[in-house]
């Protein structure tokens, strides 16, 4: 790692108190355009790499979400978008912080993250996908870099303060990023927490664009902000996203008459979209004494062929299993009609289902009938692993997670899943191997160099030279990475 890009991420920790720290992949090779004088000061591949070492900042402070249910459905929604931005890079990072407030953000190299709660906030996917298209915008205009430009003219803990601000607002914790400033450090840092007006068009403006190239409805950007002003005028403080991203009548009003300018498009609010909105009710609004009337009365005011019919089916289920009631939780599910029945959430329940009645063999194989039409599924494979753990398949249930982890390489739950297996089989080297990564993955570096070294003493033991030699070189990534933490 270069001396300047250790110089930023000093500086970025070093206004973060309380930090504790995929293998860092190469940044798209296109090159900035000629002119573009905000590469002078941070480069996509310094941007690319200080995101990764945020995100792994922000998954040591803040609680994540690792439903697969939701990590797809996001994923889903951006890649939705990206080929219609002006974005450059096409390596992403996502994340799901585990807080009701309406928030959204976006990180220099392509750390995109939401608070699940935003989907209490939004009524249809055009909604949530109009904040993430002007999130994208951010990144292809590169504010980040350009804000550095102008600021670093200025005063130097401009760089570490941007960084430092992101993370204060993610996980809305004051220690994580002005403990330790004097008064008038932190009132320099608060001025910097929110976007210049011009930028902000600039955003709508390209943001509204990629929403309609993609399909989506341009009026949902005004409806959007809208629904953020309407959260403002409820709460005590402003959300989240409104700190970093000031919305206005008059912003609103310019938002409108900008769409106007573009076709209207039907609104989309699948089934996906319902369940994790009910997952969300569930998790932040409703006591745990009215969900299950709540979502009853959802089945008499909705359509049986609709989304939301079927969404509240699969949470009555979903809720029942919570419950040990499978017998119910089977129930519901059968009332669920085409295409909902074959989704992989309705499928995974149902083996979850049928696997606390201990037929197991029968839940593995809905599963396995179902992956052939995604054999990527993060869902079934994650489900399939687990329902061969608790089988006792020890190493067919290591064999689907070490597959899920060349797939989600940098996700730190696929990693943990694989240690917990490993320690199942006896596999005691992977077991370490695949515990490095998890740690390495979620800020803690000490440990998870701790942990990579107990495997690599390992591979030396047996003398497995090809495992020695890798491990060897995985590890010297991660302590050059941990290298840069004070």
């Amino acid at each position: 790692m270069n001396f300047r890009l250790t110089r930023l991420a000093l500086l970025l920790l070093s206004s973060c108190a309380a930090f504790s720290t995929p293998t860092i992949q190469a940044a798209t090779a296109d090159l900035p355009d000629l002119g573009d004088s905000a590469s002078s000061y941070v480069s996509l591949q310094e941007e690319h790499d200080l995101g990764r070492v945020w995100l792994r900042q922000l998954r040591a402070q803040a609680k994540t979400v690792d439903d697969p249910l939701i990590t797809e459905f996001l994923e889903n929604l951006i890649f939705r978008l990206v080929p219609h931005s002006e974005v450059k890079q096409s390596d992403f990072e996502f994340v799901v912080v585990d807080r009701a407030e309406l928030n959204a953000f976006a990180v220099p190299g392509g750390i995109i993250g939401i608070n699940f709660g935003i989907l209490l906030h939004t009524r249809d996917e055009d909604e949530l996908s109009a904040v993430l298209a002007h999130e994208l915008a951010h990144l292809s205009q590169r504010h980040f870099a350009r804000q550095i430009e102008a600021a670093e003219k200025q005063e130097p803990i401009a760089i570490a303060t941007l960084l430092a601000s992101i993370l204060l607002i993610a996980t809305n914790n004051p220690d994580a990023g002005f403990a330790g400033l004097v008064t008038s450090q932190a009132a320099s840092i608060q001025s910097r927490l929110a976007y210049s007006r011009e930028w902000e068009q600039e955003a709508d403006r390209i943001g509204m664009r990629t929403l309609s190239t993609a399909g989506l409805d341009p009026y949902a950007m005004p409806s959007m902000f809208q629904q953020m002003l309407q959260a403002n005028r409820y709460s005590q403080r402003p959300p989240e996203f409104l700190l970093t991203h000031p919305v206005t009548e008059s912003r609103v009003a310019d938002a409108a008459d900008r769409a106007q300018t573009y076709p209207r498009k039907p609104r989309l609010a699948g089934f996906e979209f319902r369940a994790l909105q009910n997952e969300a009710m569930i998790r932040y609004q409703l006591s745990a004494d009215k969900r299950v009337d709540y979502f009853t009365q959802q089945l008499q005011i909705t359509a049986r062929s609709s989304a939301e019919h079927a969404a509240a089916l699969y949470s009555l289920a979903r809720l029942a299993l919570d419950n040990n009631d499978s017998k119910s939780s089977r129930a519901y599910l059968k009332k669920i009609i085409s295409p909902w029945r074959d989704h992989s959430a309705v499928v995974a329940l149902n083996a979850r289902n049928l696997a606390a009645e201990s037929k197991y063999t029968e839940a593995i194989e809905a599963i396995d009938n179902a992956l052939p039409f995604d054999p990527q599924d993060y869902l079934l494979l994650s489900i399939k692993a687990s329902l061969l753990r608790q089988s006792s398949q020890k190493n067919e249930a290591v064999a689907v997670l070490k597959h899920l982890s060349e797939l989600r390489s940098t996700n730190p739950a696929v990693w943990r899943m694989l240690g917990e297996a490993a320690g199942d089989a006896n596999m005691i080297l992977l077991g370490h191997r695949a515990n490095a990564e998890y740690l390495f993955y979620s800020g803690y570096h000490a440990k998870a160099l701790r942990q990579m070294e107990l495997a690599l003493q390992l591979a030396k033991k047996n003398r497995d030279f090809q495992q020695e030699a890798a491990l060897g070189q995985r590890l010297r990534v991660m302590a050059n990475s941990a290298a840069i933490l004070p």
